[in-house]
């Protein structure tokens, strides 16, 4: 059996209802799954829901997919309950061995059981929600947008939002940074469409490679097989020049004139805070293609979901920036305090004074939208929260340890930027870097820990129960 989203719901649903539930009675499309959702969520749980019923549709939904490490590690077919840097750690180690997809023909692909074209094309048929209270309208929130470069003819896969425009219509807001925005640049200037096909529903592995970050023309295709551990099959479109998943639950083939542009928004964004409305694509739907009882894909914006699903590969950059300039970089934790995005958290082998200052500069570098690094030694859990604070609290100096760094490049979502005039100035921002490592060179007090053997060989269950 193929590694699809059926597949991934199967094994949630056997590894029990901390990580699978069901919703007993209909939702209406208009905020209730979200509240649902973060109600789980306030309550410490965070299972894959799954959705019989959302009201005016007759597609069952399913929400949640990257609602825990948990999940992410089954996802990766790991054992509930593993351990966040050995999840990180698989993660990377399939990232660097990309398996080639597989073709197959439309006969075989399920997701050609259904087709509709022109004239019976109707996004209506589909449970797409309206989110948050000040979200313009209805959203596709983790729709895996597929187009080719212009200029090599590469594939390229990427996940964007897609605010329902129409029967027929929804447009396609991508960051002006993301492979998609500089695809649609460049057919703009040809004078040419821009063809695009969006597939909703599949395997988790399959769309982390989808929101994974690489070089222009690395084939996300490729980057799907190696974190599903196997070739992603795949299927040509009824009206493109494009392939989808063949075991895509749902797929939106289309057009958009990359010369034209709309208002997009506001939409609630992951750092919490709804986003101003700005430009966006138009996407003409020309076919849809689905399985004959096909699951809609949602993403709850602005919850956690939102912000860990990319949280493996953007703490891969992180790692890989530290690692350039200190070698013995142990572990990088980017935590939900930070939305998984703004705050890093890096333990380090320090060997050389000033050590822990360029990992902390290489960090908040990785990326725009890092604010704050802090630096520990490798005693230090940096999956564990309570463990970093207590570092700085015993390790830091503030006045000889903490060094800000001003008008650096802060994201495009950061609600804070502004100059000293409190006038706002587009996405600058001011990052902290924070060294809590012991001094090398001077006496440092020993932390007070058990005895190595016997915490490794004590087990709980084994003295109480």
């Amino acid at each position: 059996m193929s590694k699809d989203l059926r597949y991934f719901l199967q094994t949630v649903k056997a590894a029990g209802k901390e990580y699978y539930v069901e919703v007993k009675k209909p939702l209406k499309p208009k905020f209730e799954k979200d509240v649902l959702q973060l109600k789980l969520d306030k309550s410490g749980s965070f299972p894959v829901i799954y959705c019989h019923k959302i009201e005016g549709s007759e597609i069952p939904l399913v929400s949640n997919f990257f609602g825990s490490y948990d999940l992410m590690g089954m996802a990766l077919d790991m054992k509930p309950k593993a351990n966040k840097e050995d999840i990180f750690h698989e993660f990377r180690r399939r990232m660097e061995k990309p398996i080639p997809e597989k073709t197959v023909p439309a006969s075989k692909a399920p997701v050609k059981e259904v087709i509709l074209r022109g004239k019976d094309v109707d996004l209506g048929l589909l449970p797409i929600n309206h989110h948050n209270e000040l979200n313009s309208t209805k959203y596709v929130t983790i729709g895996n947008t597929v187009c080719r470069n212009p200029n090599t003819g590469v594939i390229n896969v990427g996940v964007y939002r897609h605010e329902l425009k129409g029967k027929d219509k929804l447009g396609v807001w991508t960051a002006p940074a993301n492979h998609g925005a500089y695809h649609a640049r460049r057919y703009a200037e040809l004078g040419k469409p821009m063809q695009i096909a969006i597939f909703i529903g599949h395997h988790p592995a399959a769309v982390l490679g989808a929101l994974s970050a690489g070089p222009m023309d690395n084939n996300e295709f490729t980057v799907m097989g190696g974190l599903l551990g196997e070739p992603i099959e795949v299927t040509p479109t009824e009206t493109a020049d494009l392939f989808v998943p063949a075991y895509a639950e749902i797929v939106l083939e289309g057009v958009i004139d990359p010369k034209n542009m709309t208002t997009d928004g506001p939409f609630s964004e992951w750092p919490g805070y709804y986003g101003v409305p700005g430009k966006c694509y138009v996407m003409d739907v020309k076919c849809m293609t689905m399985r004959h009882d096909a699951i809609y894909h949602d993403l709850a914006p602005a919850q956690r979901e939102h912000c860990i699903s990319g949280v493996l590969g953007f703490t891969s950059r992180v790692y890989d920036a530290v690692k350039a300039v200190v070698p013995t970089v142990k572990d990088v934790y980017l935590p939900f305090s930070g939305r998984h995005d703004m705050i890093a958290y890096v333990s380090i082998a320090q060997r050389v004074p000033g050590e822990a200052k360029r990992a902390g500069l290489a960090a908040v570098n990785a990326d725009a939208c890092i604010r704050l690094a802090v630096v520990v030694d490798e005693d230090i859990d940096v999956f564990d929260e309570e463990q970093v604070i207590w570092a700085i609290a015993t390790r830091c100096v503030a006045d000889i340890d903490i060094d800000v760094i001003t008008r650096l490049m802060g994201g495009t979502l950061n609600p804070t930027s502004y100059d000293e005039s409190r006038q706002k100035r587009g996405p600058m921002n001011s990052k902290i870097v924070i060294n809590a490592t012991k001094p090398i060179e001077l006496p440092f007090p020993t932390r007070v820990s058990p005895p190595k053997n016997l915490w490794k060989s004590m087990k709980l269950e084994d003295y109480i129960e």
